[in-house]
């Protein structure tokens, strides 16, 4: 303690001020003095215990500076001149509105200057005494800058170590700029007598003895700083060094409201937290301390710093109650009507509704087994597989025929679905999933059958392998075929085949017939037979072999979107993996947030292949699991790169549009503002899904019918689930995706329009539907309608945040699952039933917490 700058008296330790306040003295340097040939002496402003400051005029900027210069006798003190030249390199690296802007370091005939923001104003150790004390809201609002501008320093590792009302400029505008580094050091690079160096009134209890100083030091000399601020008096009344820290560490302070009543007891909280005698229990950082004021914004005081602020401290921000009544209602009401009108949009737009469907899948497997058995292929099954798809290239041929179109008629002959069968004499192991295909596992075992038959149950396509190499004791005629497929035998005329043999075959026949139903349309059936025993059949019509190449549009838009799906997963492989290295080692990346993601994605795609595999006899299941085991956790590790890339950047610049994601993370789902944002989505999804139905109405074709439909779920309740959770998984990974990708674009082009207009666009140019239309013009309308409601979309979740987005793609695609009509007696409703009580409850919930009064974060 033999250091000066500490043994001096607390009442010594109060240095004369720099301010604005002129002074008859005029220096060194007259009004009017030209320095350096630059600057031009307006007056003397103050002088200090580093020496004299000057205001002047830029003369090659033209523009008002301040001159800061060592005290004459100093000049020749090295020391001295080092610790000058240290303030403007510390002081350079701070750049912040609330920190004065130092410029740079020159000399006049010998005498070092630094060139700095001139602040015209006052600063607090000349106003308070003559005020007294600021108004309460005016002393928040100056408290929340200081914080402000102190944090920037800390971010910049920069301890200032002289924070005091002397060091603290307002101008005329209010607005506070800390001053003076003249004793700012690089936290970690103090020892010894250097971590005393300040002024002892202003100084921490382990600053004044000597010991480590760090950033919370400061913290404590800001909350001196504020409790004068407040009340117009100092915290301590102490005469002496020692009788200073007396008091300090006691803690022994006068109430705040008993000296100023309109003072806020969070106020009087906030400041007492800073002025704990021990550093580890005050504040972590100034933006603490502003986020503890009352009314204060976390996440601005954040971004006021340049510091990137916790996920917790986002989860914590913004409100906790839920939306207005005015606005929930129309959210609800309107996801509602979308989601209930679905199934009328599905009757009146959807081939699937007008085939007459009356067989379910497990009744369309015994059809196909009993065909089977007619075709020379008795034996009972160890196995057998089925799965249901759209038929595409019947309903784009349909689609294609001149008006009027009989629907009805035609998808009564020929169902507007198919069935994919298949059996085998032993387990149907697809390696290495276990996802039975056409051709996994592939048709090689002595009894193994594919079939393909329609939803009335009518064979199409069969492929079989004989049981053994022996001719068949009673060789089986094509009249079996013609019945299984449902074709009369009179109406046929032999031809030439022209399709099969795709396999070895002894003997190939052909026919052909117009089709019964379908104007202007040929059906033909080839069969090939093996020794007396059909091996291959297969019934085709003029949509399987007159379906046209595609455009030279279609290819180059199909071209370019390739190529734009490739460039993009590169850059993405390729920057994502650099930026999570780089967020990691600078520790701003959210690992809780990414495992949790992670864990729930790898949860997510388990369930889906839980709902997509075959299962197979005893513990061989397990064994597909664990070959499953790898691309699951890769597809967890890719969103947790993902998210470790891109998250960080977001919580640093866009902070408010994670609030209620990371109250997600962290377990708060019944939080009202959650229930909000998934409310908003739910409307906006169900609203975008049922606006495109709409509009694809109205300017397609008249009189048409679309296959658009997903299948995969109507297969049975595990099926269900598995496909509900891809729809969750999509749901967050193009949620995520597009969120991040507005984020980059916002950014870049500073506009929330103009990011959503750029969007819209990325996203229509990947939609699988631009390009379905041969010519330039359909292409363009096409555009221009995906562009608009996307870019309406986009827009809206600007403004909301990340759990909107994802719950926006969740109800688009929900809504698109939807598989029910006007026949709510059909084998299929009550998947669509459920679906439908699926959306409509969690709207209900998300409406149901955002009226409701949401409870403080515990």
């Amino acid at each position: 303690m033999n250091d000066p700058s500490v043994t001096e008296t607390v009442a010594q330790a109060s240095l004369p001020r720099i301010s604005s306040t002129s002074s008859v003295d005029e220096g060194r340097f007259i009004a009017g003095t030209l320095l350096g040939g630059r600057y031009r002496i307006i007056g003397l402003l103050g002088r200090g215990g580093m020496g004299e400051v000057y205001r002047a005029t830029d003369l090659t900027l033209g523009q008002s500076v301040a001159l800061k210069f060592l005290p004459a006798e100093a000049a020749g003190n090295n020391r001295l001149l080092e610790r000058f030249a240290g303030e403007v390199r510390v002081a350079r690296q701070v750049s912040h509105p609330n920190v004065c802007r130092v410029y740079d370091l020159g000399e006049v005939d010998g005498a070092p200057f630094i060139s700095m923001e001139y602040v015209d104003g006052e600063d607090l150790a000349s106003l308070l005494p003559r005020i007294g004390r600021l108004p309460a809201d005016k002393a928040i609002e100056t408290a929340r800058k200081i914080c402000a501008g102190l944090a920037a320093a800390h971010d910049r590792g920069i301890i200032h170590r002289d924070l005091k009302p002397q060091n603290i400029m307002m101008n005329k505008r209010g607005e506070v700029v800390i001053m003076d580094f003249g004793l700012a050091a690089i936290a970690g690079q103090l020892s010894g007598a250097e971590a005393r160096n300040g002024t002892p009134a202003y100084m921490a209890p382990e600053q004044l003895k000597g010991s480590e100083v760090t950033p919370r030091s400061d913290i404590y000399a800001l909350g001196l700083v504020l409790y004068e601020l407040f009340t117009g008096k100092r915290p301590y009344d102490a005469k002496t060094v020692p009788q200073l820290l007396s008091q300090q560490e006691s803690a022994q302070l006068i109430s705040m409201t008993s000296l100023a009543a309109d003072i806020d007891p969070a106020v009087e909280k906030a400041i007492r937290r800073c002025l704990d005698p021990d550093p580890s229990k005050r504040p972590s950082s100034a933006l603490a301390v502003a986020a503890a004021l009352p009314g204060g914004d976390p996440l601005a005081a954040a971004l006021a710093a340049g510091e990137t602020p916790s996920p917790e401290l986002v989860a914590a921000a913004g409100k906790t109650e839920g939306m207005a009544l005015k606005y929930s209602l129309p959210c609800m009401a309107l996801t509602l009507i979308c989601v209930l009108t679905a199934p009328a949009i599905r009757q009146h737009g959807y081939a699937f509704m007008h085939g007459s469907l009356d067989l379910p899948p497990e009744v369309l497997a015994s059809k196909a087994r009993e065909h089977a058995a007619a075709l020379g292929y008795p034996r009972k099954p160890a196995d057998s597989y089925i799965s249901i798809v759209q038929r595409g290239q019947l309903i784009s041929y349909l689609q294609k025929l001149p008006m009027p179109r009989n629907w009805d008629a035609w998808l009564e002959s020929e169902a507007p679905m198919m069935a994919e069968y298949r059996e085998a004499l032993s387990p149907l192991d697809a390696e290495p999933y276990g996802k039975v295909a056409e051709e996994n596992p592939p048709l090689s075992e002595p009894g193994m059958v594919n079939e393909k038959i329609d939803g009335h149950g009518l064979l199409r396509e069969f492929s079989a392998v004989p049981y053994d190499e022996n001719p068949a004791p009673a060789p089986i005629g094509e009249e079996a075929l013609f019945r299984a497929a449902g074709i009369d035998q009179k109406t046929l005329k032999e031809m030439t085949p022209k399709f099969l043999p795709q396999h070895a075959a002894d003997r190939i026949a052909a026919w052909g017939a117009p089709h019964p139903k379908i104007p202007n349309t040929e059906i033909r059936v080839e069969v090939a037979w093996w020794k007396g025993r059909i091996t291959q059949a297969q019934v085709v019509s003029s949509w399987d072999w007159t379906a046209k190449p595609p455009s030279a549009i279609q290819t180059a838009i199909s071209q370019a979107r390739e190529w734009l799906n490739i460039a993009m997963l590169a850059a993405g492989a390729f920057f994502g993996i650099l930026l999570a290295r780089q967020n990691w080692r600078k520790e701003r990346v959210d690992k809780k947030g990414a495992a949790r993601i992670a864990i729930f994605r790898l949860l997510i795609v388990i369930t889906i292949w839980i709902g997509q595999v075959h299962p197979l006899p005893g513990t061989e299941t397990l064994g597909l699991l664990i070959n499953s085991a790898g691309d699951c956790v890769f597809s967890a590790i890719i969103l947790w790169t993902l998210y470790l890339a891109l998250e960080p950047a977001v919580r640093a610049h866009w902070p408010h549009s994670i609030v209620t994601w990371n109250r997600v993370l962290a377990g708060r789902w019944k939080d009202a503002q959650v229930g909000s944002h998934i409310l908003i989505g739910a409307a906006v999804g169900a609203g975008m899904w049922t606006t495109f139905e709409v509009i694809k109405a109205a300017a397609g074709p008249k009189n048409n019918l679309n296959q658009g439909l997903s299948l995969w779920q109507l297969l049975s309740t595990r099926a269900w689930v598995g496909s509900y959770a891809s729809v969750m998984d999509e749901s967050l990974k193009l949620g995520l995706i597009a969120f991040f990708a507005i984020f980059g674009l916002r950014q870049l082009l500073k506009k929330d329009w103009l990011a959503a207009l750029a969007a819209a666009l990325i996203f229509t140019m990947l939609n699988g539907d631009i390009g379905s239309e041969g010519d330039w013009q359909g292409v363009l309308v096409q555009a221009g309608i995906y562009t608009s409601l996307y870019s309406g979309l986009l827009f809206v979740l600007l403004r909301v945040g990340l759990v909107s987005t994802i719950s926006a793609v969740f109800f688009i695609n929900g809504v698109n699952h939807i598989c029910l009509g006007s026949d709510w007696k059909a084998w299929w409703a009550p998947s669509g039933f459920a679906t439908i009580f699926l959306l409509v409850a969690i709207a209900a919930f998300a409406f149901w917490r955002s009226v409701s009064v949401q409870q403080p974060a515990q």
